[in-house]
């Protein structure tokens, strides 16, 4: 007799879902989607990174290339992104998009983060909505110690966790979001303040963030605090 899945199962195929159908129906710079343009954090994080040497940049959470593209655009020739993501037909969409010319180099790797390990020290590290997809806190926390591990003396990271999330109905009614590591803002900023107290923090800001969703014929806004925290380590 087949098992009914956990919460955590049902949760990571509504991510794949949902992210499989939005890269199929939206384009990288698409109005009216999150794709429209990368987050503020990836400009604010790439004024601490070292320029006129090539660097090593990860992107936790890539898709299909919302913060990778401008990165590859951005960093010093030479250098290497890693983009990291669950879906290897979002990594598929990210090479073929990378413009010609560009003068750094993609390594994309389909995974995990639960179970991701840095083949590199890195320069920088952005990991932005995508730490919410771990299956609990304890990854979370597991992943940011990876995370702090890997970066250079002098490295910057750059995250940005959706908290909160609470689905909200065309009636008002209101229900917890499907989500794999459902954690509140509380929890996030704690998270990180506990995995980096030695970093030198430049910010850390929470501010309301919505967003319509559909899943089949059900149409909701999901409701959140988005969490922003930029970070260096000493040298």
């Amino acid at each position: 007799m087949d098992r009914e899945p956990t919460e955590f199962e049902r949760a990571r195929r509504e991510t794949v879902r949902y992210h499989e159908e939005l890269y199929a129906s939206a384009a990288l710079g698409q109005a009216g989607t999150w794709l429209a343009k990368p987050h503020r954090l990836m400009a604010d994080a790439l004024e601490f990174v070292p320029s006129g040497q090539p660097v090593v940049a990860y992107d936790l959470g890539a898709g299909i290339g919302r913060h990778t593209i401008p990165l590859l655009r951005e960093l010093p020739h030479g250098s290497d992104v890693f983009a990291v993501d669950l879906l290897p037909s979002a990594l598929r969409s990210l090479e073929t998009a990378v413009p010609p010319g560009i003068r750094t180099h993609l390594q994309t790797r389909p995974a995990d983060l639960d179970g991701f390990e840095f083949e590199a020290p890195a320069d920088l590290i952005l990991a932005f909505s995508a730490i919410e997809h771990l299956c609990d806190l304890k990854a979370v926390r597991r992943l940011l110690d990876r995370v702090r591990a890997a970066t250079k003396p002098g490295g910057v990271v750059a995250i940005g966790i959706v908290a909160d999330r609470v689905e909200v109905d065309d009636h008002g009614r209101k229900r917890p979001a499907l989500l794999e590591s459902a954690m509140s803002a509380a929890e996030a900023t704690g998270l990180l303040t506990g995995a980096f107290s030695d970093f030198d923090v430049t910010y850390q800001r929470l501010g309301p963030a919505q967003v319509r969703e559909e899943r089949g014929e059900d149409t909701y806004t999901l409701t959140s605090t988005l969490v922003t925290w930029l970070a260096t380590r000493p040298e």
